[in-house]
């Protein structure tokens, strides 16, 4: 069984990203996407059957779960998703993923 899940945060201009992450920290880290209107809750059940040795991060798209929603007058378009992706990857702040070991 994994221990306790912990909650993450990543700073965006209109407030802040939302993860859960789970897991070997020093393990290869899994980018965990949830589907539309869902949010990091959805892989609960999921990761403890998956293998221990990986970091499991579940994001939360902006405007789902904890995650800060866009600014008032902005619309949610799916191509938005890729960029919090790119956001959390690339970001300054990010200290779980890079280029060459993302999965």
């Amino acid at each position: 069984m994994f221990p306790l899940v912990k909650e993450l945060r990543f700073a965006v201009p209109w407030g802040h990203l939302a993860a859960k992450a789970w897991g070997n920290c020093d393990g290869l880290p899994v980018l965990c996407l949830h589907g539309w209107l869902d949010n990091a809750n959805s892989f609960d059940r999921l990761v403890p059957l998956l293998p221990k040795d990986h970091h499991y991060v579940a994001l939360e798209f902006s405007g789902h779960g904890l995650s800060s929603h866009l600014p008032q007058g902005v619309r949610y378009q799916h191509i938005d998703y890729v960029t919090d992706v790119h956001r959390v990857v690339t970001g300054k702040q990010n200290l779980i993923f890079n280029a060459d070991n993302i999965h």
